[in-house]
């Protein structure tokens, strides 16, 4: 079946696939019967990095097997590399690159900049990116103090102008992606990054935004146009004493710790999700994207899929008809 309809196609974030290699990851997708990928750049996965992945033959190589395999890509990203533009630049970013904060923000202004040469490159009509956060204890107010979260989005807007420019100067749009360790990491961060950088894009992820206590129907209502993107996975919230037992949980901040695993796995509404983005007229990708630490990532990926084929109108719907 093909995975196009009424404006809504499934896709297949590969970063999951990535330890098999390009050949074998695009293989899966497409065995998984996806056509549209988003092919991530960072050096930490090793699929499509650095500035060998912009060698006029590695790009040849890639359409190659994009066309074998009937694939095309939705979106370059780069989420680990690009986060060093803006940071933060101490230990924390030190399994990605270490050096200087400035040696750090070079890697990631070029890293992000290959990304958005390579979407152009393969003909992608956008460019993922997480630029990082300059100063995450701008969060919370402190007395006596006008520092606050605006001060963040205006460092983002000044960071990101050179990388705008320059998507569009290759009929690319970037977007960014709300989360917890970016500018954009709530709704309301997110309108205010898209009001001070006019043109940019947003692919929201219901459940990293679930993860942080904001309702994941609500997350992709209200964008119009600017949203481009959204990643599918499920979400589970340990709410019992003690910490959690078994593979996969984490924390975003003082919360309660959380998982992803694949849909229908999790307590996330994704019939609703789906319906809200019916009703939104939303006409971009659904990227399935495997974090499930439970589950193998071809099972995961196919239970994910199988899910959003249940919920995706396989054609036009006729409504009531008697």
């Amino acid at each position: 079946m093909t995975d196009t309809a009424e404006g809504i196609t499934l896709g297949l974030c590969l970063a999951a696939l990535a330890p098999a290699g390009a050949e074998a990851a695009l293989a899966e997708a497409a065995r998984q019967g996806v056509r549209v990928v988003d092919l991530p750049t960072d050096s930490t996965l090793g699929l499509a990095a650095g500035a060998d992945a912009l060698d006029p033959s590695r790009v040849d190589r890639l359409r190659t097997l994009l066309t074998r395999h009937g694939l095309t890509v939705g979106c370059v990203s780069n989420s680990r590399d690009a986060q060093l533009v803006l940071g933060p630049h101490g230990p924390h970013t030190d399994p990605v690159l270490r050096g200087t904060a400035d040696d750090k923000r070079r890697h990631g202004l070029a890293a992000a900049q290959g990304a958005v040469r390579l979407a152009a490159a393969l003909g992608a009509p956008y460019a993922r990116l997480m630029l990082g956060v300059p100063d995450l204890s701008r969060w919370l107010s402190w007395w006596g103090s006008d520092v606050a979260w605006q001060d963040n989005v205006e460092a983002w807007a000044a960071a990101a102008r050179p990388l705008l420019a320059l998507a569009a100067d290759l009929g690319v749009r970037v977007l960014v992606e709300p989360h917890p360790k970016q500018v954009a990491y709530d709704p309301a961060s997110a309108r205010a990054l898209l009001a001070a950088a006019p043109g940019v894009g947003l692919c929201v992820d219901p459940a990293n935004l679930a993860a942080v206590g904001h309702d994941p129907v609500a997350a992709v209502t209200g964008w119009g146009e600017d949203l481009a993107a959204v990643h599918a996975k499920d979400l589970q919230v340990w709410r019992r004493p003690g910490e959690p037992r078994g593979a996969g949980w984490s924390r975003y901040g003082p919360g309660p710790a959380i998982r992803f695993r694949a849909l229908g796995a999790g307590d996330l509404p994704w019939r609703s999700v789906v319906s809200a983005l019916l009703d939104e007229d939303f006409r971009g990708v659904l990227y399935v994207e495997h974090e499930d630490a439970l589950l193998p990532t071809a099972q995961g990926v196919a239970r994910s899929l199988a899910t959003l084929r249940d919920l995706v109108p396989a054609g036009t719907a006729q409504g009531r008809t008697w």
